[in-house]
């Protein structure tokens, strides 16, 4: 199961949590007014306060470089009603989860994932966690399941265990146990994820099919679904037997469940040099033909477009022919036309250096530079301009230019001071960048 696609695991630090956002938009505090009146303080003086109004303790974890943090913080925190609440049943305060002083605080409450909002006992220990933004009626319900006035989920697991055949106390449930479970930890955390497994299992098999046909499973099925590849493919071919109803019910998202999956199997497949991702390209004028009719007509067809990007991946890592690789990647680009996005090109360049590294043709390298130009003329993150422009400069290295590397390495340099917020992040990757920049003076000898 998933936790946004993996639930049912204990939170991961990743190395690097913030690929993905923009890194030139800085979170900020929500807004004074009628919202949160967040405490200014620290978090051990956060505490003693929750402690002395014996309340319990609401924090936001942010990061400056968080654009969904700054988005709630905007938008849900300033609202009446979620500061009504909040203000008369917590000691709420928001803390950058990435500054020194509040570093030791993040570990502890596994924040590995920004925005993280938890909910803590005066005693300090995590009562719910919530990773990502949220909306404000998401936001209360969890704040009331906190305080008592509705139901918890070891309150609900027990009446579930009294009463194992009510699916709407399990619908209940498996709606809240992404928010319980990265609240748990240890040995706790593995007894809950074995249970919730289990009954994921129970409900899905005994809705599939029209009754799982609503917005609360819709839920339910892509946020927990995905550990069990046999049930995920029950699940999957459910929604498309019934799309027509399940478009009707929920809009274009269910044939774009149906698109992810089958997408994502092609994608495995061809990666592994395995032939049988031309099954999902058959599916695609076939079985799923109703789903991938959802994409926007073009003039070229999704069949078209699924055969020539998984042909090339399939290419690469089957045969290692960087030529027919970078031949139909061409092609595709051709394909996408004006939908073609930068990211397009640096996910093919980086692949390309992934199968094949140092054995990279001098003429397979001037093409990835080429595509990691076209990728940095888009609006990347920080982190993912660095990746490129450190990439291109190791290419330059390999064709011998070195004085065109040196100019890469060192606009990587200069640019890296951007994350001058994120200090351990920042000291890795100049070290990185210096290293390589040192070899160069070596290789010139």
């Amino acid at each position: 199961m998933k936790l946004k696609h993996t639930l049912f695991t204990t939170l991961l630090a990743l190395a690097l949590p913030f690929a993905g956002f923009a890194q030139d938009e800085k979170a900020e505090p929500a807004a004074s007014g009628d919202g949160i009146a967040f405490f200014k303080g620290t978090f051990e003086q956060a505490l003693a306060k929750a402690k002395a109004e014996n309340k319990p303790l609401f924090v936001d974890f942010y990061a400056v470089w968080c654009v969904p943090c700054k988005r709630i913080a905007k938008e849900i925190f300033p609202l009446k009603t979620v500061g009504d609440y909040f203000n008369k049943n917590f000691v709420s305060i928001q803390l950058d989860a990435e500054a020194k002083e509040n570093v030791e605080v993040a570990k502890t409450y596994n924040v590995a994932v920004f925005p993280t909002l938890a909910f803590i006992g005066n005693d300090g220990k995590a009562l719910s966690i919530i990773q990502g933004a949220v909306d404000e009626k998401a936001l209360i319900e969890e704040a009331r399941i906190v305080t008592g006035e509705s139901k918890g989920f070891e309150q609900l697991y027990k009446e579930y265990r009294a009463d194992p055949s009510n699916l709407s106390l399990q619908q209940d449930l498996l709606t809240q146990a992404g928010t319980f479970l990265s609240a748990q930890d240890g040995m706790d955390a593995e007894k809950w994820v074995v249970r919730i497994r289990k009954l994921y299992r129970e409900y899905i098999t005994r809705k599939l099919g029209p009754d799982l046909i609503n917005k609360q499973d819709y839920i339910i099925i892509t946020s927990l679904g995905g550990d069990d590849k046999d049930l995920l493919k029950k699940v999957v071919d459910s929604v498309n037997a019934n799309l027509p109803a399940w478009l009707e019910k929920l809009g274009d998202a269910p044939a774009f469940y149906v698109i992810e999956y089958n997408d994502g199997v092609m994608e495995a497949l061809a990666k592994k040099g395995d032939p049988a991702y031309r099954e999902g390209l058959e599916r695609i004028k076939g079985e799923y033909a109703g789903a991938y009719a959802v994409i926007p007509k073009s003039e070229v067809s999704p069949y078209d477009r699924s055969k020539t990007y998984y042909d090339a991946l399939f290419a690469l890592a089957s045969e290692k022919d960087a030529d027919r690789f970078i031949s139909l990647m061409s092609d595709y680009f051709k394909m996408l036309g004006s939908e073609v996005r930068p990211s397009d090109y640096a996910k093919a360049a980086q692949y390309l250096y992934q199968v094949l590294g140092d054995k990279l043709q001098p003429r397979q390298h001037e093409t990835a530079i080429s595509w990691l130009n076209e990728a940095l003329k888009g609006n990347n993150p920080i982190v993912d301009r660095l990746n490129y422009l450190v990439m291109i400069g190791d290419s330059y290295k390999a064709l011998k230019d070195y004085d065109k590397a040196q100019a890469q390495y060192n606009q990587a340099f200069a640019e890296s001071f951007q994350l001058k917020d994120m200090g351990t992040v920042q000291e890795m990757v100049q070290a990185t960048i210096i290293r390589k920049a040192s070899e160069l003076d070596l290789l010139r000898e």
